[in-house]
């Protein structure tokens, strides 16, 4: 067997053992993945190493090391070679590459050498290798080793690997890679004032006019004081021309030191809301379970707040940024994201952390959208959504929608029993003037839950500050009770109860049935 031939079947080895997946997957999570939870310990861990090793550079400037010291910072430097080997070996999948290119050979039946199978899998693994952050680390590795102790200046760029575990700074500073254009420009702007003002004050006090300028390199040197407007004063202007110069470049540098801080300041404000969302996520990856709440409207404020006061943990996904912000200011957790991505709700961990959750959007498609989502993910979980349009029901609950939060059809069986019984009119009217943005909704009773054969008076209706308008009772033909006799009314599965008051309130009692 050739040794092409046994490169590729290794590879389909490793493609397809659950085992070798596993243990990469964890590698990755570790180094690479920042949603990870044990990244964060990980990241500190290296924070940790890296600033030691760098003290013990700074204390055997002038002091021995003792034994221990010596063998700590062996171990340090073990640990960062092995990291640097974890991060090539999974920035890439090596055997996929190497697959891919096989497949595609054999599909066109093209000839390959072993070098042509196996050079985009190089490849790959070479751009890491090549990349900005992999120089740094090679670059503090390098020099711990014994006979290239002269090259121990060069440990000033492990500082510079605290930037890989911190992601905050890390996401600021590719600031200046996104806006590379504009800094190009301005540092050709900056080396277009260096030349021209350095040529100018040379030409004019450097022929002996004035005993500080005495090359073009103190001429260089007092064009970058100024520029950059500090001005230590130790190189002055003598000339009328030489001041003239001064004044002109001082103004520039300042229009320029603008320029550059409103570019970065711009950029920066940018990232930090990318910060402040990334912090979020990884507080909600903290939580154990929580409510899933789409939409932070009139009622999901009133949902929330009640939620929070049972001490529910909530996270609430709006897509406008004033919303999410007053969700913020209410102190809940809130993102400004598309509840319709799985990839998102993934992110969130909804399938193992969310068993409720409740689409409040103003709009019938998306909350279809966000059902559908939700329950590819995790048929099981239960959602509460809104309705808006009357024609728009069926598709919800086709959807997945577990209760259907919509008013207006218990509204008409109510309209007719006014019509009948005048009194009830008042009743309303008490319950409205009580309630200062009541609504009406119905609960249905599944023949699981263990209200089935109890008097209304024992489900809890009062304590949760709710009205029993009336029942529904499907086993009758869908036959409506208006506001029946607490004691003596015994429900029955598929009865549907009509109720008016809070929001929240009809939520949490919703809640409380299907926990018994």
């Amino acid at each position: 067997m050739s040794l092409k031939r046994k490169i590729v079947e290794f590879s389909y080895f490793l493609a397809s053992n659950e085992k070798y997946k596993k243990i990469k997957g964890a590698f990755y999570d570790l180094l690479e993945n920042h949603r990870s939870p044990v990244k964060r310990y990980f990241d500190s861990f290296m924070i940790f190493l890296v600033l030691t090793t760098v003290f013990i550079l700074i204390y055997e400037t002038k002091n021995e090391l003792p034994l221990w010291i010596n063998i700590y910072e062996d171990i340090a430097i073990s640990i960062f070679i092995f990291e640097w080997l974890g991060r090539l070996w999974t920035t890439s999948d090596f055997h996929i590459d190497i697959i891919e290119n096989y497949e595609e050979n054999e599909l066109e039946q093209k000839r390959y050498t072993l070098w042509e199978l196996i050079q985009p899998a190089v490849a790959n693994k070479f751009r890491f290798i090549v990349s900005p952050l992999s120089i740094i680390d090679l670059l503090a590795i390098l020099p711990s080793y014994r006979p290239l102790r002269v090259l121990r200046f060069l440990l000033i760029f492990r500082l510079l690997k605290v930037f890989r575990y911190t992601e905050e700074i890390n996401y600021l500073f590719r600031v200046f890679i996104e806006k590379k254009y504009e800094f190009f420009t301005i540092f050709f702007i900056f080396l277009f004032l260096l030349f021209f003002a350095s040529t100018t004050i040379y030409v004019f006090e450097g022929s002996g006019k004035n005993i500080k300028i005495d090359s073009f390199a103190d001429a260089i040197y007092w064009s970058v004081i100024t520029i950059s407007t500090v001005g230590y004063g130790d190189i002055t202007p003598v000339t009328p021309e030489g001041k003239f110069v001064t004044g002109f470049l001082i103004i520039t540098g300042i229009v320029l030191i603008s320029f550059v801080t409103s570019v970065i300041t711009t950029s920066m404000s940018e990232r930090l809301d990318y910060i402040k969302s990334s912090n979020t996520l990884y507080k909600i990856s903290k939580l154990k379970n929580f409510v899933l709440i789409c939409g932070y409207g009139r009622v999901a404020k009133m949902l929330a707040m009640e939620l929070n006061v049972s001490h529910e943990n909530i996270v609430i996904i709006d897509t406008e940024e004033e919303r999410v912000e007053e969700a913020f200011a209410n102190g809940f957790l809130a993102l400004k994201a598309d509840a319709t991505k799985v990839d998102f709700l993934n992110e969130l961990g909804i399938k193992k952390k969310v068993s409720k959750a409740v689409t409040l959007v103003g709009s019938d498609a998306i909350n279809v959208s966000i059902i559908l989502a939700i329950k590819s993910i995790d048929p099981d979980i239960t959602i509460y959504s809104r309705v808006v349009e009357e024609n728009a029901k069926n598709k919800i609950k086709i959807a997945g929608a577990d209760e259907i939060i919509f008013p207006y059809e218990s509204a008409a069986l109510m309209a007719y029993e006014y019509l009948k019984k005048p009194v009830a009119i008042e009743a309303i009217s008490r319950v409205v003037r009580e309630y200062q943005e009541p609504v009406m909704d119905e609960v249905e009773i599944y023949e699981e839950f263990k209200v089935v054969g109890k008097s209304l008076t024992r489900i809890g209706i009062v304590s949760h500050n709710l009205k029993l308008l009336g029942v529904i009772r499907g086993s009758e033909n869908d036959k409506f009770y208006f506001n029946p006799e607490s004691e003596n009314f015994i429900l029955k599965a598929q009865d549907i109860l009509v109720l008016m008051g809070k929001s929240s309130d009809i939520f949490r009692f919703k809640l409380n049935l299907q926990k018994g």
